[in-house]
């Protein structure tokens, strides 16, 4: 059967190219079914994403200051941190805890949805709670 769904009657070609195809379409799975990060969309079907057209604005304190982040962080990461990905924003925070050591080092997340709701997180102490 499956002889006559690969070119070249399932030549190693011929199922290189099923191989590839099938991985193409169940890696993005993983992001539906298993990932906590629902904002971390590299390996998803994102075309149409709502979730790709995220705006955040990040503000981090340290010791009720704010921190410089164009001094400490790539830009690449404060593009990505205006996506609303947790995991960047919590490494963040964790560099930040490390370069100011005994500081309280918070963090105001706000997003806003293409329905132009609000979310909000963060307002913790990210040196004694790391996790957003």
């Amino acid at each position: 059967m499956i002889h006559r769904l690969v070119p070249g009657g399932g030549g190693w070609r011929g199922w290189l190219i099923v191989v590839f195809v099938a991985i193409q379409v169940l890696a993005p799975l993983h992001y539906y079914l298993v990932r906590d990060d629902k904002k971390d969309e590299r390996w998803a079907w994102r075309m149409f994403s709502p979730t790709r057209m995220l705006s955040c604005d990040a503000t981090f304190l340290v010791d009720n200051q704010p921190a410089q982040l164009h001094a400490t962080f790539h830009e690449a990461w404060i593009e990505i941190a205006r996506r609303g990905r947790f995991a960047v924003l919590e490494a963040m925070g964790a560099r930040l805890c490390r370069d100011h050591p005994g500081a309280e080092v918070r963090l105001d997340l706000r997003c806003r949805t293409l329905d132009q709701k609000v979310e909000s997180w963060g307002g913790s102490d990210l040196c004694r709670f790391p996790e957003l």
